[in-house]
């Protein structure tokens, strides 16, 4: 209990010390906005991590299509992609 009290002590002097509020205050501010910014960053990637793994999902398809004989021209219509950027994509997945 005495380990308790001196503690709450402390905290009563900290705090009616007007310029240690304030560091106190700016600090847990920086600890919020970093926590936020690390969260942002977090879900971003994981966003960019989900559309990758479609990406390489879909070329996989038309890969496998591709080799059982569909033309290039008909195997772009099933995906979002233009003939060209399916192309392409294709490509510099194989590299």
């Amino acid at each position: 209990m005495d380990i308790i009290r001196k503690a709450e002590e402390k905290l009563r002097r900290l705090s009616a010390d007007p310029e240690i509020r304030k560091q106190y205050e700016l600090r847990a501010k920086a600890l919020s906005d970093e926590r936020s910014r690390l969260e942002d960053a977090r879900e971003e990637g994981m966003e960019i991590g989900v559309e990758k793994g479609l990406e390489k999902g879909i070329l996989s398809v038309i890969r496998g299509l591709l080799d059982k004989g569909m033309p290039l021209t008909e195997a772009a219509k099933l995906t979002p992609y233009s003939i060209e950027e399916l192309d392409r994509k294709l490509k510099e997945s194989q590299e």
